[in-house]
C-alpha cells in the first residue's frame, strides 16, 4: 500500500506539473483597454536629476531637479461623431524645478481641472491629441501618452521578448518605455526589450531593459539660460510593469534610468582669437513611477 501510495502522489504531483507548465505556456493579451463607462486613477511620480561638472577652468557648472507629482483620472468617451477617444483629467499636479540649488517659477498649476485629449491607432501610436499649453514642461504628457506603448500588438507567452533591440521576437511596433522624459535636460536615443516575466492568475509582471546614447547636440539649462552643448554619453536602465490581465489596466509601473558622458560648449571668440572650449561630465538619474489607486 505505501508503495502504491507514493506512486499516486507521484503521478498526482506529475499532473499538477504538467498542467501548471502548460498554464505558463497560454498567451495573454497586455494591451491597455479603456472602455466607456470605466475609468482609472492613477498617481504619477516623476524626477530627474542632471548634474554637470566642469573639467577644467573653464568648464561648464550645473545641477538641475526637477519632479512632477500628479493624479490623473483616465476614461474613454464618444465624441457627438460616434468615435471613440481618451481623455485623461488632470485632478492635482504639483511640479519643482531648481537649478544650483534655487527654486524657478513653478509650472503645472494652472493646468489642474484640463484635459488631455487622444486618439490611438491599433498599435496605440498616438493619431491626434490635444494638450494644454505649458504641459510638456511638467513630462506629465508623455507619462499619460506612453501607458500603452510599451506593449505588443498580439499576446505572448511567459519568456517571450519584443521590443526595438529585443534578443528574442521582434514583434511590430515603435515601443518606448513609460517616463516623463521631456523633462530631462538631454535629448537621447533610446532601445527597450521588453520580457513577459510570469503570470501569477491575472497578474502579469512585465520587466523591461533600456540602453541609452547621445551622440550630437542638446539644451542644457544653467543659472543664467539655456544654452546649446555638444554631447557624448550612454546609459541603461531597467522598467517593471505590473499589469492586470483580467481588467486590461496597468496597477503599477516604475522605470529608472542613468545616463553619464562629456558634454562641451565652445565660447564665441573674436577674431584671430583660439576657440575657447569648455568641457564637463554629467551625469543624470531619471525615474518614474505610475500606480492605480483606484
Amino acid at each position: 500500500m505505501n508503495v502504491k501510495t507514493r506512486i499516486i502522489s507521484i503521478l498526482l504531483v506529475t499532473v499538477t506539473m504538467v498542467l501548471t507548465a502548460s498554464a505558463q505556456q497560454g498567451r495573454v493579451s497586455l494591451k491597455p483597454v479603456f472602455k466607456p463607462g470605466q475609468e482609472y486613477r492613477y498617481l504619477i511620480n516623476a524626477s530627474v536629476d542632471t548634474h554637470v561638472t566642469p573639467t577644467g577652468p573653464n568648464g561648464i557648472a550645473s545641477n538641475v531637479h526637477r519632479e512632477t507629482v500628479a493624479t490623473v483620472v483616465i476614461r474613454a468617451v464618444v465624441t457627438d461623431k460616434g468615435d471613440f477617444i481618451n481623455e485623461a483629467l488632470i485632478e492635482s499636479l504639483t511640479t519643482r524645478t531648481t537649478v544650483d540649488g534655487v527654486d524657478k517659477p513653478a509650472a503645472g498649476g494652472p493646468l489642474v481641472g484640463r484635459k488631455i485629449e487622444y486618439r490611438l491607432d491599433s498599435e496605440d501610436r498616438v493619431i491626434k491629441v490635444s494638450l494644454p499649453e505649458t504641459i510638456s514642461e511638467t513630462g506629465l504628457a508623455q507619462v499619460i501618452l506612453g501607458l500603452g506603448r510599451w506593449a505588443p500588438a498580439g499576446e505572448v507567452a511567459v519568456g517571450q521578448t519584443w521590443g526595438l533591440g529585443s534578443a528574442g521576437e521582434n514583434l511590430g511596433g515603435d515601443f518606448e518605455y513609460i517616463s516623463a522624459t521631456t523633462g530631462n535636460e538631454i535629448s537621447k536615443r533610446a532601445t527597450i526589450s521588453y520580457k513577459l516575466s510570469s503570470v501569477n492568475g491575472s497578474k502579469a509582471i512585465i520587466e523591461g531593459a533600456i540602453t541609452l546614447n547621445k551622440s550630437g547636440t542638446s539644451l542644457l539649462t544653467t543659472r543664467d539660460a539655456r544654452i546649446d552643448v555638444g554631447v557624448i554619453a550612454a546609459g541603461g536602465g531597467k522598467t517593471l510593469i505590473e499589469y492586470d490581465v483580467a481588467g486590461s489596466r496597468i496597477i503599477a509601473a516604475t522605470t529608472e534610468t542613468s545616463f553619464e558622458g562629456r558634454l562641451s560648449n565652445t565660447l564665441p571668440t573674436g577674431e584671430g582669437e583660439r576657440p575657447q572650449p569648455r568641457e564637463s561630465t554629467l551625469i543624470e538619474k531619471a525615474k518614474t513611477s505610475v500606480r492605480l489607486i483606484q
